[in-house]
């Protein structure tokens, strides 16, 4: 399960820097990597909820170094941003991310047993 969440992260991490691609890729690749890295690590409908908290876990550390650092150097905006607002929009991310990724997980495991039955 390991190597298939790794590989969700790394879809994830991968779509954020692709200029103009982005827009539409951040919003979808919590889908996207659930149903790769789901599909990489075999999940059936009693691990796919643990697959996307793994995911969602994942997700939380970058915004736990964020929280450190504001605390440790008191980092008061990033790019302009209120550091509250980042905080919140991370808030928002990581259900979205464990969401997403539970459903293409899941969505991953229907598609392998219908093949299966055929």
């Amino acid at each position: 399960m390991i190597n298939g969440v790794l590989i969700g992260f790394g879809i994830i991490l991968i779509s954020i820097p692709i200029p103009i691609v982005h827009f539409i890729a951040i919003p979808l690749s919590p889908f996207v990597a659930g149903f790769i890295g789901g599909g990489v690590a075999k999940t059936d409908e009693k691990s796919t909820l643990r697959f996307g908290l793994f995911m969602a876990l994942l997700m939380s550390i970058p915004g736990l170094f964020f929280i450190i650092f504001r605390l440790i150097f008191g980092i008061d905006e990033i790019f302009s941003i209120s550091s509250d607002i980042f905080i919140v929009i991370l808030l928002i991310l990581i259900p979205y991310t464990w969401f997403g990724s539970t459903i293409g997980a899941l969505i991953s495991y229907i598609i392998r047993k219908n093949q299966e039955k055929n």
